[in-house]
């Protein structure tokens, strides 16, 4: 018979220790102070992608000041954060408000159990190296912090051949801590962030680096400057944060509102700051207008200058086989290569894979709505914290995370013990795509999350200025939620 350890029964669970999952934790504690609550985590850190991921030159794609907190000021000497500044930047902000004490490590939730007659959630986690095979606890609340990718498989990779290929081929989200590519010759797969960030640091051991990219991605540029502190530190950081979610959100617009004129912008600056042997066409205009896929960011000009060197080429085309040696491409030309990385994008998922039952049922989260970007339809009592797609990801879990401490008080001044968001009506009728990105490995594999309507409750929220005062002040808060 399995064995089971039943622990104490808490107000609120979180799911999940990463970026949303502290911030999500530090919104409790100070917003909902008399709330008994606990975090699960599956690893035996804090940092949830950070430390999962471990490939050459990871880092953030958003500016440090957004990406941070707004209650805790970037405390790092980069101003632009990869793995190791975050990973330090994530432990300080859950050490300085004793959040770790509600941290429950190496507890890897399995399935998530709604009871209506108990008004109650049983999580069954497994604790690594427990004596006990399943560990079970029991919340009024339940809310994942897990964010949309899958840490534990990599998305698969459909290229002609590959299982043939003689040498290593690596995808980056496993990348092996003792791989040698010092002096090899490799071929770089993508052209999102991911490849961005590899190639200019690959470049720098390997002998040489081949970005190949079936089609070209728009690139932004920013100066590498260390970051500096000063007496008036908090306040300088609070308004540099106000002024970059505002050029941030001020930018997508533009590339909305005049989406050819921003084109040739990044295409020109693109040719200003190429060497003279690379050229702009084919391999930096996009097929795509800006923003329908999130822009690459370089950082100092590395990748320009990984390019000039000489040991960066990016080759533009479709790829028709891969044999032991190298690549062919279909216009012909033959790319060889002892290393194949590719970097083609991650494998989405939702709410971490865990298995959500209400009553006994199963629930399916890409045939149901989202509710303001937080709850999901006939789910009780859960929020899921997601970030934004267009911005910087901390901004929308942030919001997300207010909003539901805001539902809960309602929750507790209303005397409800649970409340549901209800849609009458025929969800597929009026479901939209939940991401407006449309990079291919979204659009094969967005099947997974919930869709999103055109109006309130179920419209998709993606302006952190208006999300923040509906989450703090709206008097339509609970439109759509229905008490139990």
């Amino acid at each position: 018979m399995q064995k089971h350890e039943c622990r104490s029964d808490w107000d609120i669970i979180i799911v999940g220790v990463g970026l949303a999952g502290i911030n999500m934790a530090y919104r409790v504690q100070h917003e909902l102070p008399h709330c008994r609550y606990v975090v699960i985590e599956s690893k035996s850190t804090v940092g949830g992608t950070w430390d999962t991921f471990h490939y050459p030159g990871l880092r953030a794609d958003s500016d440090v000041y957004t990406y941070s907190y707004s209650w805790f000021p970037w405390n790092q000497k980069t101003k632009h954060p990869d793995r190791e500044s975050i990973s330090r930047y994530l432990a300080a902000a859950a050490s300085s408000f004793q959040l770790g004490d509600h941290i429950l490590f190496d507890h890897k939730l399995h399935s998530a159990h709604w009871s209506s007659s108990l008004r109650q959630w049983k999580l069954v986690c497994h604790h690594h190296g427990a004596t006990v095979s399943a560990v079970v606890l029991r919340t009024k609340f339940v809310i994942f912090c897990t964010g949309i990718f899958d840490h534990n498989e990599a998305r698969p990779v459909e290229i002609p051949g590959l299982s043939v290929f003689a040498g290593p081929v690596v995808h980056p989200q496993f990348w092996p801590d003792d791989l040698d590519y010092s002096s090899k010759h490799i071929l770089l797969i993508g052209s999102g962030a991911t490849a961005m960030t590899l190639l200019p640091e690959l470049a720098q051991t390997a002998a040489s680096v081949t970005l190949v990219q079936r089609s070209p991605g728009y690139l932004l540029t920013l100066p590498e400057r260390r970051h500096r502190k000063n007496g008036s530190w908090h306040w300088v950081h609070q308004l540099k944060w106000v002024l970059w979610m505002i050029v941030l959100k001020q930018f997508f617009q533009i590339c909305h509102w005049f989406p050819r004129l921003t084109k040739r912008i990044c295409v020109f600056w693109a040719r200003w700051q190429l060497p003279a042997h690379v050229p702009v066409d084919p391999h930096f205009i996009p097929a795509y207008d800006p923003w329908e896929q999130r822009p690459n960011v370089c950082f100092g000009w590395d990748m320009f200058r990984a390019l000039e060197s000489g040991r960066a080429v990016i080759e533009t085309g479709h790829i028709a086989n891969v044999d032991r040696h190298g690549l062919k491409l279909q216009s012909g030309k033959y790319l060889s290569g002892d290393i194949i990385v590719t970097a083609t994008g991650l494998k989405l998922q939702f709410a971490g894979g865990v298995g959500i039952l209400v009553d006994g049922s199963e629930i399916d989260p890409g045939k149901r709505l989202a509710w303001n970007g937080t709850m999901i339809q006939d789910v009780p009592n859960a929020g899921f914290v997601t970030g934004y797609a267009h911005t910087s990801w901390t901004l929308g879990a942030d919001v997300r995370a207010q909003l539901i401490c805001r539902v809960i008080r309602e929750m507790e001044q209303s005397g409800a013990p649970a409340m549901v968001p209800r849609f009458r009506g025929n969800v597929q009728a009026i479901a939209q795509r939940p991401i407006s990105l449309k990079s291919s490995y979204i659009l094969s594999q967005e099947s997974c999350l919930p869709r999103v309507g055109s109006d309130e409750p179920w419209k998709a929220r993606n302006t952190y200025l208006a999300d923040y005062f509906f989450a703090r002040y709206s008097r339509r808060v609970l439109k759509g939620l229905e008490c139990l």
